[in-house]
Order: C-alpha cells, then structure tokens, then sequence
C-alpha cells in the first residue's frame, strides 16, 4: 500500500486553491487533508492536522508570511514548508529561505514541478524552481559583494524596527524621537547601505539577521 503524503493547501484565492487542491490529489501518493485561507488560523491546522507538507502561498491575508514560516518552523518542525507563490521579489524568496522553508515554486513554474517538489521536501530534501535558484543566487552575491555598512547604533535601532514592519511613525514613538529624526535616520540609512528602498534595506536586515529581535511581532509581507 503507497504511503501518502499529507499535504495542508494555504492559499487564499478560493479558485487558485482549489485548483492546486485538484491537481495535487490526481496523485495516488498525495492527499490533500486541509486547506486553509487565512495565516491567522494556520498555526492552530497544521498543529492539529500534522501534515508532512504545508503549502504555503508567499503572501496572505492574516498575518506575515515570513513570521509565520519561522513560527511553524520552531513549533512543527517535522513538517516541511513549500512555498508557492507568484511573486519572484528578492525579499520574499531571501526571507522565506532564511525562515527556514524547504522549498520555493511559482506559479507558473510546470504541474510536474509542483508535484515534485511535494515530494523532494517530504522525503527532506530541498527543492528550488530553476527561476527562483537563479534570483536566491544573484541576490546572496550582490549583498555578499556589499561591503558592510558602518551603521551607527541608532541607524540600527531604526533598521530593526523597519524589519518589524514599523512606520516611521511608529519608530518615532518606539524610540521617543520626532518622526523628522526617523525620516533623517532611514536616508542616511538607505545611503549607508546604497538602497533606494524600504524593501532593499529590510532585506539587508534579513541577511545580516537585525530582523530577529525578541519583541518582533511583524515581518516582510
């Protein structure tokens, strides 16, 4: 008898979902236990269906994606997280592998993919999609070939707490400093770091791992 491997489909568009859940239980040797639209009630599936992969959507209503890779990762670690996902953005991919996901595929990537890499990850191993290998690549030289930056400690405080997902608003009540002063902080910050954006300079707190604060409530979208 083929032992199946349980899979829990995160997905948030109703149609997407329950294509994907069509198309994985076509195979005799996977079986698709739950679906879930929502990361706000993802924790509480997965603990209670234990399935060997949970398919995850890069980006859903609820919750971030990125702190809820790394939650499932510190509470269910036998199970293995497969991201699916229609976004090739640095930040996601970088941030979701740093989570600790075993593998990444996009949307449009073939079927055959998808169901192979169901089960490269069950059997734990890990599993790439030929585009996304090729961004994850780029992305780790470019910021390997970065020099470090000389932040000073409250550049740092205030990069941390963009990683949170805080405002500049935000940042200036966190740290009692007027939003005119976070505003100065985040340009020589961007400068510093040679960014243009937000985005870039979170994802260098990601790598350098200045996102991973005790108090860290929020992540990358």
């Amino acid at each position: 008898m083929i032992k199946r491997i349980r899979v829990v489909l995160a997905e948030d568009h109703h149609v997407v979902r329950s294509a994907f859940a069509a198309l994985l239980s076509k195979e005799a040797d996977i079986e698709v236990v739950g679906e879930v639209a929502d990361t706000a009630v993802l924790l509480d599936t997965v603990a209670k269906l234990k399935p060997d992969v949970l398919i995850l959507d890069a980006h859903m209503p609820g919750g971030k994606v990125i702190t809820t890779a790394r939650k499932l990762r510190e509470e269910q670690p036998r199970v293995r997280v497969l991201v699916l996902s229609g976004y090739e953005r640095n930040e996601y991919i970088v941030g979701l592998v740093r989570a600790g996901v075993a593998g990444y595929v996009l949307k449009h990537d073939s079927t055959e993919m998808l169901t192979q890499a169901v089960r490269a990850v069950a059997r734990g191993e890990e599993w790439l999609s030929p585009r996304v290998a090729d961004i994850l690549m780029k992305a780790m030289r470019s910021y390997e070939d970065r020099p470090a930056a000389k932040l000073t400690g409250r550049e740092v405080e205030v990069l941390k707490l963009m990683a949170q997902g805080r405002k500049n608003g935000e940042i200036a009540e966190d740290l009692v400093i007027t939003t005119s002063t976070v505003k100065n902080h985040v340009r020589r910050i961007f400068r510093k770091l040679d960014v243009d954006t937000r985005v870039d300079a979170v994802l260098y707190a990601i790598e350098h791992e200045l996102d991973r604060t005790s108090n860290a409530s929020q992540q990358l979208p």
